[in-house]
């Protein structure tokens, strides 16, 4: 017909994510339930800035203290036992993620987190 074909596509940009947690669950008859979470030394600003309403006007003492867990012995040793029993009780392995919004360059500065579920191999493997 010699007429010009157009198709409607939708472009997504999708930021490179970053691990920032472990959350095991153990099944119980009533579905999975929360055994243990871990968090990583560090988390980003982006990260930080999803636990607040208002960034600007906070103190920003989110995750402070656990990331003083990772500093002197005594908590290395309980992160390292958490580790243990998510190795030794739980039946799902989830990785909490979120996104690295600067990249984008976009108006946004808030992360969007996510909870990753790994398949495949025994749970100490997972973990």
């Amino acid at each position: 017909n010699k007429k010009e074909v157009v198709e409607a596509v939708t472009i997504i940009e999708t930021p490179p994510m970053i691990c920032v947690g472990v959350v095991g669950y153990v099944a119980t008859p009533r579905g999975l339930r929360t055994f243990k979470s871990v968090w990583a030394e560090h988390l980003n600003e982006e990260c930080r800035r999803r636990f607040y309403k208002n960034w600007s006007r906070s103190k920003k003492k989110a995750f402070t203290k656990t990331c003083k867990k990772w500093q002197d012995q005594g908590g290395k040793i309980d992160i390292g036992s958490d580790l243990n029993k998510i190795k030794k009780y739980c039946q799902v392995v989830r990785v909490l993620a979120h996104t690295q919004t600067k990249l984008l360059r976009r108006r946004q500065k808030k992360g969007h987190i996510t909870e990753i579920q790994l398949n495949g191999g025994t749970t100490s493997d997972k973990v």
